[in-house]
C-alpha cells in the first residue's frame, strides 16, 4: 500500500489484486499531475482509463460535489477503483462503465480526463466517440508519463482535437490539453483480419490484445492444441482464437472463455457466435468466480505485464486458479516466453511439467493436476 498525497491529505491506495510485499504503486506521476493541473471548469467530469482509481479517488477527496463518470474496459481496474474508494471511506462513488457507448445517456460533462492507454487504437476510438457525441469545444486533458508517449501521439491528438498544447513536464510526466473538434479519424472501431491457422476471419475491438495479427506465442500453442472433449477454459481469451480452435477440434467440448478486458471478451463473443451454447464468456479477474474441480483442460497465453508495469503476479494467479479449477487428472496447457521460467512455477504448483514444444522465443508447457 502507498500514500498518494492530495492537497496535503494522504490517500491509501493499493493495486488490485493486492499482493504481499508488492513494490509497485497504484498511481504514478501522471495521475498526480492530472489531479493538480487539469484546469477543468466546474461541473460533471468523465474519467477514462484510470488504472486503479487513483484519479477518481483524488477527485472525490478534493472535489466531492463534482459528479464523476468513470470508464475502463478492465475488470481489474473496476475492482481497484472500488477497493481504493472503500479504503479511503469516500462516499462519492462514481458511475462506472465498460465501454464508451454506455455513456450515451450520461450528463454532458464539463470536461474529460483521459489517462493515456497502452493502445492508441483505444484512444482513437474514445476520441472519435467523444467527437461524435459531445459538443465541439468540450475540454479534454490527457495524462501520461513521457516514456509512455509514443512518437505518433502528437499527430493523433492534433488530428482529433483543437487548441492542442502540452504542459511542462513534471516528474517526467506531462499533460496534453485540447478541445473536442467534431472530427473523426475514419478508422472503424472493430477491425477484422483472416487467421489462416483457424481458417476464419477474426473481429477485434479497440483494446483487444493481438488485434491486427496472430501473436507468435498463440501460433505455436495452436500447433499443439489437442482435440479435447468435456469442459475447456480459455483463460485470458482475448479475441477467442484459442477458443475457436478448441471448439473446431472436438464437437463434444464446451468452452468457458474468460478475460478481464471487456473489449477482448466482446471480440471473443463475435468470433465464437457460430458455436451457440457450446461457448460461454465471463468478464472476470482470472478464475476467481469459477467453480473448483470443473475443467478438463485450461489453455492459457498469460501476459507478463499489467498496463505498463512488467510483473509476474498475473501469471502466478492464473496458474494457481487453473490448478484449483481443474479436475483431478486435468491439464493446464500454456505458452510463454522462454526467459520467464514458467516451468519453475508449474513444477512448484503441480509437482512437475512437460515441455511440448519450443522455439527461439517461446515454449509450450503442459502440467497435470494429480
Amino acid at each position: 500500500m502507498t500514500e498518494f498525497i492530495v492537497n496535503e491529505t494522504p490517500l491509501r491506495l493499493e493495486r488490485f489484486p493486492p499482493t504481499p510485499h508488492d513494490t509497485l504503486q497504484a498511481w504514478d506521476a501522471a495521475d498526480e499531475l492530472m489531479v493538480a493541473a487539469h484546469q477543468l471548469p466546474d461541473g460533471p467530469i468523465w474519467i477514462f482509463n484510470d488504472q486503479f482509481g487513483a484519479i477518481a479517488a483524488a477527485m472525490a477527496s478534493t472535489e466531492p460535489q463534482r459528479p464523476q463518470h468513470w470508464l475502463n474496459d478492465s475488470f481489474v481496474s473496476h475492482q481497484g477503483l472500488t477497493q481504493n474508494l472503500e479504503l479511503n471511506e469516500l462516499a462519492c462513488v462514481p458511475h462506472t462503465y465498460r465501454e464508451v457507448a454506455e455513456l450515451a445517456d450520461a450528463p454532458v460533462p464539463a470536461g474529460v480526463l483521459i489517462k493515456l492507454p497502452r493502445s492508441l487504437r483505444l484512444l482513437t476510438q474514445q476520441l472519435d466517440w467523444l467527437n461524435r457525441h459531445l459538443p465541439s469545444g468540450t475540454p479534454v486533458v490527457l495524462a501520461a508519463r513521457q516514456k509512455d508517449m509514443p512518437s505518433s501521439l502528437p499527430e493523433l491528438t492534433r488530428s482529433l482535437l483543437d487548441e492542442v498544447h502540452p504542459s511542462r513536464a513534471v516528474k517526467k510526466a506531462r499533460l496534453i490539453y485540447g478541445q473536442l473538434s467534431g472530427r473523426d479519424s475514419g478508422i472503424a472501431p472493430v477491425l477484422e483480419w483472416h487467421c489462416d491457422e483457424i481458417d476464419q476471419a477474426l473481429s477485434n475491438h479497440p483494446n483487444t490484445y493481438g488485434s491486427q495479427r496472430l501473436d507468435l506465442g498463440a501460433r505455436l500453442l495452436l500447433q499443439h492444441l489437442p482435440a479435447q472433449p468435456g469442459q475447456i477454459v480459455d483463460l485470458g481469451c482475448g479475441n477467442g482464437v484459442l477458443s475457436v480452435a478448441a471448439l473446431k477440434a472436438d464437437p463434444d467440448c464446451h468452452v468457458l472463455a474468460v478475460d478481464e478486458s471487456w473489449h477482448g471478451l466482446m471480440a471473443c463473443r463475435d468470433n465464437t457466435a457460430q458455436f451457440g451454447d457450446r461457448i460461454e464468456t465471463l468478464w472476470n479477474d482470472c478464475l476467481s468466480d469459477v467453480e473448483g474441480g470443473s475443467a478438463d483442460l485450461v489453455i492459457c497465453n498469460p501476459p507478463f505485464h499489467q498496463q505498463q508495469a512488467v510483473t509476474d503476479h498475473i501469471a502466478w494467479q492464473m496458474f494457481r486458479d487453473a490448478r484449483r479449477v481443474l479436475k483431478m487428472g486435468g491439464k493446464l496447457l500454456l505458452v510463454g516466453n522462454r526467459h520467464l521460467g514458467y516451468h519453475i512455477k508449474l513444477t512448484r504448483l503441480f509437482g512437475g511439467c512437460q515441455t511440448l514444444a519450443s522455439n527461439a522465443k517461446f515454449v509450450v508447457l503442459e502440467a497435470q493436476k494429480r
